[in-house]
């Protein structure tokens, strides 16, 4: 799932899986925040819930990621799932 992300770049899926899991902060030009960005737009809640660690859900949802997603419905989404999840 990770590989289809990033159908765009030559990118390895063991890479991609290292940053996920914060083996390592990026891929080149890619960044965890890249990523993260990519995984909200793409897949659906309960996917991201299996996919992205749950250490790491937080820094997901950060404004950092949030701001970079389309459409302003979508951002609004993982802006109230954030909400809900700090509670």
């Amino acid at each position: 799932m990770l590989s289809k992300l990033y159908w765009d770049m030559d990118v390895e899926p063991e890479q991609l899986y290292r940053m996920l899991y914060g083996k390592i902060d990026g891929i080149g030009q890619i960044k965890r925040t890249d990523l993260y960005a990519r995984l909200l737009a793409t897949y659906d809640w309960y996917t991201l819930l299996k996919l992205v660690p749950a250490e790491n859900l937080k820094h997901a949802l950060s404004d950092q990621v949030i701001k970079r997603i389309y459409p302003k419905g979508l951002k609004d989404r993982f802006i109230y799932a954030r909400e809900v999840l700090s509670k």
